[in-house]
């Protein structure tokens, strides 16, 4: 299996888990009829954890944390052969991550407040170390990117824009919490949906960069 390929995997494997836990939901007719990124019926958490989708759910989730940190020891081995610098930071951030991704996905579905707090403090972990070593990613390149392939920029301008995404959405949030207006729990709901599909879709752009610059095994083997 080639870098990018693993780069794909953590992309789309959790969109497919989340997304597939939903329609199953609908399916078994455990799952309100709505469109999540816009009218905020449910959360991820609470779709994958009704009826039969905690199985598919934590089925794809709990191999893609392995996969996670597999593709962060691939991106600091890439930013280390472009930016020649040290990239550890990276690593040891997106590795914690998938590690509190696991803690999220082993507590999901489980009844009591620890667990609930559990959940919470797992999925609130992973997001935010998981795109702190994004955008410090995306920092290093930076640096860089004069030296870059035109293509290879225009993938690392995508990432920015979801970086700025990120930040809105976050701000969004802040801002309705803070407010306490009545439909504060569909908009979380609408902001978690978006937040998390803009967050697998930083794989997607960088599984275009390593194509690009053809980063591969053996070149990962030699580093």
């Amino acid at each position: 299996m080639r870098p990018h390929h693993i780069a794909w995997s953590v992309c789309l494997i959790p969109i497919i888990a989340a997304h597939g836990a939903f329609f199953l939901g609908l399916w078994e007719g455990v799952a309100r009829e709505c469109v999540p990124y816009f009218q905020g019926c449910t959360s991820i958490s609470r779709a994958a954890r009704e009826g039969n989708a905690i199985f598919i759910f934590r089925g794809l989730m709990m191999p893609t944390a392995a996969l996670l940190v597999f593709f962060w020891y691939l991106q600091s081995i890439w930013l280390k052969q472009i930016t020649e610098k040290t990239n550890r930071a990276k690593f040891t951030l997106g590795s914690i991550g998938a590690l509190f991704l696991i803690l999220y996905v082993n507590f999901l579905g489980t009844e009591g407040d620890f667990y609930q707090f559990m959940r919470r403090y797992g999925i609130t972990f992973y997001f935010a170390l998981t795109v702190l070593a994004q955008m410090l990613s995306i920092r290093s390149l930076q640096k860089v990117k004069n030296s870059l392939h035109k293509r290879t920029r225009q993938f690392l301008k995508a990432q920015f824009i979801l970086m700025i995404l990120y930040w809105c959405l976050g701000l969004a949030n802040v801002i309705i919490k803070t407010t306490g207006v009545s439909w504060t729990d569909q908009a979380e709901n609408i902001i978690e949906w978006h937040f998390a599909l803009y967050m697998s879709l930083y794989f997607g752009l960088t599984a275009m960069m390593w194509k690009r610059s053809q980063f591969n095994w053996k070149l990962t083997n030699e580093s």
